[in-house]
């Protein structure tokens, strides 16, 4: 805290540079667990995720992401976080506030339990926290879609390519699996 997340993040890149180059120097939790790691084992968080994206799994799966148009998937996040003010999130949290969480608490980190705790403490009005809490979803969400992205056999399947039709969309998982000879239970 005294000396920052570069500094922290300094003290990665010096036991480990390329996961220095791969982790963000504001995303303090992944760069201590970096350290950590590094100060548990001996090891390099690197070395070690490099050899775990080399393993080939047990199981004969398929790997399906199911993909819609961006602009609808926003909307139905603005709807849900609606929903959740509409039955009771502002309660709920004041309930766990009023039992002692606070926002130092990991427990209170989650999307929405923040913000409207910054509300509860007078430092959000009400929409602000509300527009917080769709705009970081929002962005979740693509975060989402990115580290999708990056795992291996992944298949992503656009809900529009199936006339939005999530029974066409079960069809197909169903014909590729059979094609690969995966047998459903």
């Amino acid at each position: 805290d005294r000396y920052g997340e570069e500094a922290l993040h300094e003290k990665l890149r010096e036991v480990d540079e390329e996961a220095a180059n791969e982790i963000h120097p504001n995303n303090r939790k992944r760069v201590i667990r970096a350290l950590e790691y590094h100060h548990q084992t001996g090891d390099l968080i690197s070395r070690h995720n490099e050899q775990e994206r080399q393993k080939e799994s047990p199981y004969d799966a398929s790997y399906f992401v199911l993909n819609d148009d961006r602009q609808k998937l926003y909307r139905q996040i603005d709807r849900r976080v609606d929903l959740m003010i509409e039955a009771g999130l502002v309660d709920e949290v004041q309930a766990l506030k009023d039992m002692g969480c606070t926002s130092s608490m990991v427990s209170m980190q989650g999307l929405g339990y923040k913000e409207i705790l910054a509300y509860l403490d007078g430092v959000l009005s009400l929409d602000d926290a509300i527009y917080r809490i769709k705009r970081d979803t929002r962005h979740f969400a693509k975060r989402q879609l990115t580290w999708f992205k990056r795992e291996r056999d992944v298949r992503f399947l656009n809900l529009p390519d199936f006339g939005g039709d999530v029974s066409n969309v079960l069809e197909r998982i169903l014909e590729d699996c059979a094609k690969q000879g995966i047998v459903l239970q």
